[in-house]
């Protein structure tokens, strides 16, 4: 395994010199992460309006069983394999295209975790243990954690993107098919098609972009502004649980949780930064998280966030009593 440019982007576009100017590294480091999303985020967008348009005429066929379709969602996503913030554009085609939330959540928690490249790398480059825990975890998310949220946000009230009757809201179908005349030519059903993937193409793009922005300039920020070689100089928990808030909060690239992870175990790093990197890097981010806040319930977005801050803690922690116990 190489080595990694830096914890937000694989790859520089633009090489950053150390002494450069503050203002320097935070631009160049937001273009070498624009550069490494750019293939990823496409592919996104093509494929959330995809699913958009798709689901229009053709809606998934999903049952009352919350715990079956989140795993669904998660079985779709193992070939997929784009990242957690690439993820984005497409489980928002889903769920603009009247598809259930839990698809959408096992879709996303999936994609960038269960590809099976992915999963062969973590059990290669880390501990056994490491590995075995960050998937035991990741499949209660999918299985359980997101099932039992849906519910209780349900319960409580009815999410909003579950009940509202868009325009081009599906209408049922007529059993009788074979009374019916086909009045359409394939050219018009074709065009018709057409011109909605591109309005849906051009939805997801607008916040996409702006998303991709935001998102670019946050993660060289933190990046550039935190003393990370200071912060990892010395194990302590309140560290663990400052560093945990951060990286679930910042946008990397697929693969690079693990790639990153993987260096600082390395480089003799104690096991509960390496952990808690692992748990938390590229497993959720600023942008499923503003995704989930403006699009379907913000306690969702908050428990997700809380809850994955919360794991980093914890199994940061399970790893450091070896060294705090020693």
């Amino acid at each position: 395994m190489g080595p990694i440019a830096s914890m937000a982007y694989g790859g520089e576009l633009i090489h950053v010199a150390a002494d450069a100017a503050l203002w320097e590294k935070i631009l160049y480091g937001a273009v070498n992460w624009l550069d490494g999303m750019k293939i990823g985020m496409t592919f996104g967008v093509l494929l959330g309006a995809l699913l958009h348009t798709t689901l229009r005429y053709y809606p998934l066929k999903i049952g009352k069983n919350l715990y079956l379709n989140s795993l669904k969602g998660a079985l779709i996503g193992v070939p997929a394999a784009v990242c957690a913030n690439c993820s984005v554009p497409v489980i928002c085609g889903v769920t603009r295209g009247h598809g259930r939330v839990e698809v959408a959540l096992g879709f996303l928690f999936s994609s960038p975790n269960f590809n099976p490249v992915v999963v062969v790398m973590t059990f290669v480059a880390l501990p056994l243990s490491m590995s075995l825990m960050k998937y035991a975890i990741l499949l209660f998310v999918i299985i359980v954690l997101v099932p039992v949220l849906i519910a209780r946000l349900e319960r409580d009230e009815p999410l909003s993107i579950l009940t509202t009757t868009a325009e081009g809201a599906v209408c049922e179908m007529p059993l009788a098919l074979g009374t019916l005349e086909c009045t359409e030519s394939f050219w018009s059903v074709s065009k018709e098609m057409g011109n909605d993937y591109l309005k849906n193409v051009w939805m997801l793009a607008r916040p996409t972009l702006t998303l991709m922005l935001l998102a670019s300039l946050v993660a060289a920020a933190l990046l550039t502004l935190i003393p990370w070689q200071s912060l990892l100089s010395e194990v302590t928990p309140w560290r663990i649980f400052l560093l945990s808030a951060i990286s679930a909060f910042m946008p990397v690239p697929i693969a690079l949780d693990v790639m990153f992870a993987a260096s600082l175990n390395n480089q003799g790093v104690a096991g509960g930064y390496v952990m808690m990197f692992l748990m938390t890097l590229g497993t959720f981010s600023i942008i499923p998280a503003i995704y989930l806040w403006r699009d379907v319930s913000r306690p969702l977005a908050l428990s997700m966030y809380l809850f994955f801050w919360a794991i980093g803690c914890i199994t940061g922690l399970v790893f450091l009593l070896p060294i705090t116990g020693g």
